[in-house]
């Protein structure tokens, strides 16, 4: 394979997912639009959540479908079906039933979508640059989130979510389109491998290190997801959204200046910068009371969330056989399923209790304690994921 990274299919599928990623960006509204109709910070959890619950219920079928069906039918299924999630919020008129299935909803399609596009990717780029040619492509997931300050801007209040989010759907649904003209990778079979197969395959030592940075990762991720609007909504900072814009630039700003540093200097040693510069910004929204903590708070978050994800999923996909390449992204996608799953609902009730500032504490600090589970992990193992990954 060639080692250049743009190319047409390159430029389909950046196209493709940044219509895409308008729904899940646009998404993270939804905890204000809630709030609105009485939701609390627990309620909000929960509901944030079942997306995660469902996504996990369809995760190994995704990464089975990935591996036989090929990545674009799979990919436009799950838009499809996040597209009609978003149109049902118009529905939603209080943190109830209909409100976690329509949150259920959006979970199923978002983990063909979010598995899909990162497995095709990662087929795309040339091997010698995977994490820089991940990243870069994670650009086109992070700039959507500027339909979040973009909708302030425009008047987009709380109670005028409710049409703003369907009509952010039709954008989604159309993402479709790109992907056709995208040529995968041929297969020599229809059938992929087994299931004990994909867990002997996801079980092997050199992953381990992985799964647990990426669980502690995802799990400080879903807290800005979940908590970073409503938190600077409720102590009355001055267009809230506006943390995602920060977030945005310093997510893209680390990709597009720093996108060779981790093949150059190792994907590995980049792990805890990134984690420091997530549970950094978690830290600085716990105490920030005005708008530039907030904006600074986004940022480093974002500078965290540049670095530390293309990273994960490159050596995810290095240190899986490529016959399982779908099933191992599944697994890493799952993953952050069961941080959205947990996380959630239990910092939420820590906040209902004890306020947002104790919430954001805990879970920076269980992120230092995930981060010394990774280092021991990686010194004892990482040895073995170094070879696998310069073999890839």
């Amino acid at each position: 394979m060639s080692d250049r990274l743009l190319h047409a299919d390159f430029v389909r599928i950046v196209a493709s997912h940044t219509l895409a990623a308008l729904g899940w960006s646009s998404m993270l509204l939804l905890p204000v639009y809630l709030a609105h109709v009485g939701a609390s910070r627990a309620e909000i959890g929960a509901i944030m959540s079942a997306s995660a619950m469902a996504g996990l219920l369809v995760r190994p079928a995704v990464g089975v479908l990935l591996d036989r069906w090929g990545r674009r039918p799979v990919i436009a299924i799950g838009a499809t079906v996040q597209a009609m999630a978003m149109g049902a919020v118009a529905g939603i008129e209080a943190p109830d039933a209909f409100a976690f299935g329509v949150r259920s909803l959006f979970g199923l399609g978002t983990a063909a979508v979010f598995t899909g596009y990162f497995t095709l990717a990662t087929d795309l780029v040339p091997t010698r640059r995977r994490t820089e040619g991940i990243a870069l492509f994670g650009i086109s997931g992070l700039v959507p989130l500027s339909i979040n300050p973009l909708s302030q801007t425009i008047g987009i209040d709380a109670p005028a979510l409710r049409w703003f989010l369907p009509a952010t759907g039709v954008l989604v649904l159309l993402s479709v389109w790109p992907l056709a003209g995208i040529r995968e990778r041929p297969r020599t079979t229809g059938k992929g491998p087994g299931g004990l197969a994909v867990l002997r395959a996801l079980g092997r030592r050199p992953l381990w290190s992985a799964w647990v940075a990426t669980l502690a990762f995802a799990t400080l991720v879903v807290v800005f997801q979940a908590f970073a609007t409503v938190t600077a909504h409720a102590r009355g900072i001055p267009r809230p959204a506006d943390i995602w814009l920060s977030y945005a630039i310093g997510a893209v700003a680390v990709r597009l200046f720093g996108a060779r540093l981790p093949d150059r200097v190792g994907p590995h040693n980049l792990i805890a910068p990134a984690m420091a510069a997530l549970a950094g910004g978690i830290l600085a929204l716990a105490v920030a009371a005005d708008r530039e903590a907030v904006l600074l708070a986004g940022l480093l978050g974002g500078l965290g969330h540049g670095i530390g994800f293309p990273v994960l999923t490159s050596q995810v996909a290095s240190r899986s056989p490529e016959s399982m390449r779908g099933s191992a992204l599944a697994g890493f996608t799952g993953l952050w399923d069961c941080s959205f799953l947990i996380a959630p609902p239990l910092l939420g009730r820590i906040a209902d209790r004890d306020g947002d500032a104790a919430m954001l504490t805990t879970a920076a600090t269980l992120a230092v304690f995930a981060l010394a589970a990774w280092m021991a992990l990686e010194a004892r193992f990482g040895g073995a994921s170094r070879e696998l990954d310069a073999e890839a």
